[in-house]
């Protein structure tokens, strides 16, 4: 891994040095997913469902979508206030070292940070999050660094699990398209207009694809 120019190393050197023994000796992390646990995830928000085909199926997996993205959100906002912990200590004035060990995006983790500033206690916690921050506490070593890592492994399982629904939704949305009005098909997922309804098409096609697409297999390690 490289970190551009070393920027702020002096500050926070030993978590970084930390965080590598860390991936070094936890193959990466403790907190592991697989592709199987990610579908397991989404179907925490379709109550077991896998098989979706009717009008009403679509209002209810759209629903699911979107408490798969609430939840989501929280993990996004618990890595946030880590990752805002650890940047304080190793470069204050900028997010490109710890982006970089944490395999992240300058973008990502400012915004991620701004969501935890801006949220209250119980809004960046849950059952999944209390369940890495114990990981983290009982390991030999801790610091903010490590649970942030730890923390975007979780974060990155439930934006897996939100885009395996988002995908089995618009798939439904195009199967319904040759049996139902396009209105009734929008009305269900929540979208006002027909419009709307073929952008959030066309948004999802460009970024993941069709069924098969080699996009849409979960991946924890990018």
């Amino acid at each position: 891994m490289t970190v551009p120019n070393g920027e702020g190393l002096e500050l926070g050197l030993p978590w970084v040095e930390d965080l590598r023994w860390h991936r070094d000796q936890c193959r990466q992390s403790r907190f592991q997913w697989s592709g199987s646990e990610a579908l397991l995830a989404a179907t925490e928000f379709t109550r077991g469902r896998h098989d979706f085909t009717s009008l009403m199926d679509l209002r209810e997996l759209n629903e699911g979508r979107r408490a798969a993205t609430e939840y989501a959100a929280v993990c996004q906002r618990a890595f946030g206030e880590a990752v805002r912990q650890a940047r304080r200590a190793i470069c204050p004035t900028s997010w490109v070292t710890v982006a970089a060990e944490l395999d992240s995006t300058v973008d990502d983790c400012s915004a991620s940070s701004h969501f935890a500033t801006w949220s209250s206690p119980a809004d960046r916690t849950n059952a999944q999050v209390d369940r890495v921050h114990r990981i983290v506490d009982g390991l030999y070593f801790s610091n903010p660094l490590i649970r942030a890592w730890e923390l975007k492994q979780l974060w990155d399982l439930y934006k897996a699990a939100e885009n395996i629904l988002e995908d089995t939704v618009i798939d439904l949305v195009v199967e319904l398209d040759r049996q139902r009005r396009a209105q009734d098909i929008a009305d269900a997922i929540g979208v006002i207009t027909i419009a709307g309804l073929h952008h959030r098409i066309s948004l999802q096609r460009s970024r993941r694809g069709t069924v098969g697409d080699p996009r849409r297999r979960p991946n924890q390690y990018r």
